[in-house]
């Protein structure tokens, strides 16, 4: 049975981060994936910290993390680690032509598809919003896409941006809705053929300096190919927005990803579930996959990344008892199903916190405080203690869990 140095469980953004930074430090490294990940539902942008624990808007987001509770990842990750893994991730992006720009100690408001403004602190530049106050603002529809609203979209930002700014539509068609229903990947894939001219030509007449162009998320699905061929050709400046799922730009950062892993020569075991280990003491020997010869794969280090409740990473067949299937670790987390949400659904949400707690080296602990296993480390939504969601954090826990395991 061969030994490898390093096995990622879960091909997530969590996943793939921890992948190339293990191989990046000349690790032998093997994931095995059930499935593509959650890249249709990630927004691919990364946000660090958009919102304090008392739901303020977060100005410094680095700053701001030595403010979390002690039970948040981010104290356990330390921002040391945050810091090195974003620009890890940034150098990674920019070697495969699909740059991030931001920083961690400010947000870039991102436009959204009904017209309001979220922060983001690592965004592609198709999504990086200029300055909007004041400006002369078209926001693109498109004939036939669902859930593409550009009448409340420019209704929602006259509100939000008040009375300096000039807001109209303007929408494409792009003749295919005759043929079938539009969705975001279908119009996405459009652009990269002929669509991109076909869209230049019918929006000349609202060209000229000092516009801005607010376009869904449909400027290709490979990198930033559409994006710098609209903004060469229009004279005003030219944004998408973020996008309800499925995501272009989630896809389009998975598609990154994959070729800087397979660059790396990061092996790649697929439709593998994984369904167990073999331990000896407190060191993990061995991961099981299912099949009809089941199989053992070996490594010196595992690193977990098979999500939350939603991705089977965390499961629970009796009520109040959620747990962890591959090595059996226990969630932490309230235990009362009647205190697990809120009626307020904008409130905390308290089973949004459930997961597993770790030491410092993001490997698994008990209640006590005792390391269950010397060399499995648990990263991104797998764990505990913070709501990624009401916190707007998700990415930026799961980009800087996977480069601090990696490291270990």
């Amino acid at each position: 049975m061969r030994q490898r140095d390093t096995i990622v469980i879960g091909g997530g953004f969590a996943g793939l981060m921890a992948a190339i930074a293990s191989a990046k430090n000349d690790k032998n490294t093997t994931v095995i994936l059930y499935g593509s990940g959650s890249f249709p539902l990630n927004s691919g942008l990364i946000d660090i910290l958009g919102y304090d624990a008392a739901h303020r808007p977060v100005q410094d987001p680095l700053a701001a993390l030595e403010q979390l509770p002690e039970e948040h990842p981010y104290r356990r990750i330390g921002t040391e680690a945050v810091a090195k893994g974003a620009a890890f991730f940034q150098k990674i992006m920019e070697e495969q032509g699909f740059p991030y720009v931001g920083s961690l100690h400010e947000q870039q408001q991102v436009v959204t598809p009904v017209g309001t403004l979220k922060p983001s602190c690592l965004v592609p530049p198709s999504m990086q919003a200029p300055d909007l106050a004041g400006k002369d603002i078209v926001v693109v529809g498109i004939k036939g896409l669902k859930d593409c609203y550009p009448e409340m979209q420019a209704a929602n930002l006259r509100e939000t941006l008040g009375e300096s700014v000039k807001v109209r539509t303007a929408m494409i068609d792009t003749k295919l809705s005759k043929e079938r229903d539009l969705l975001i990947l279908g119009v996405a894939r459009w652009m990269e053929g002929d669509g991109a001219g076909e869209a230049i030509r019918q929006l000349a007449a609202e060209d000229g300096p000092g516009r801005v162009f607010i376009f869904p998320q449909i400027l290709g699905v490979n990198g930033q190919r559409v994006y710098k061929k609209l903004q060469a050709a229009l004279k005003g400046d030219v944004i998408e927005t973020t996008a309800m799922p499925p995501s272009a730009n989630g896809m389009r950062l998975r598609d990154a990803l994959m070729k800087a892993a397979r660059k790396l020569g990061v092996e790649f075991i697929e439709n593998a579930n994984v369904v167990g280990h073999k331990a000896e003491g407190k060191r993990c020997i061995s991961i099981r996959v299912a099949g009809v010869r089941p199989k053992d794969y070996r490594a010196e280090k595992f690193i977990l990344a098979t999500g939350g409740f939603y991705s089977g990473g965390l499961v629970m067949k009796n009520l109040g008892e959620p747990y962890e299937p591959i090595f059996g670790l226990p969630v932490a987390g309230e235990k009362d199903p009647d205190k697990w949400t809120s009626l307020d659904v904008f409130a905390e949400q308290p089973f949004m916190k459930a997961g597993i707690k770790t030491d410092e080296a993001l490997r698994p602990i008990d209640g006590s405080g005792s390391i269950l296993f010397d060399n499995v480390h648990i990263i991104g939504r797998q764990l505990a203690g913070y709501d990624f969601c009401r916190e707007h954090s998700g990415n930026g826990v799961a980009q800087a869990s996977a480069y601090k395991a990696a490291m270990a």
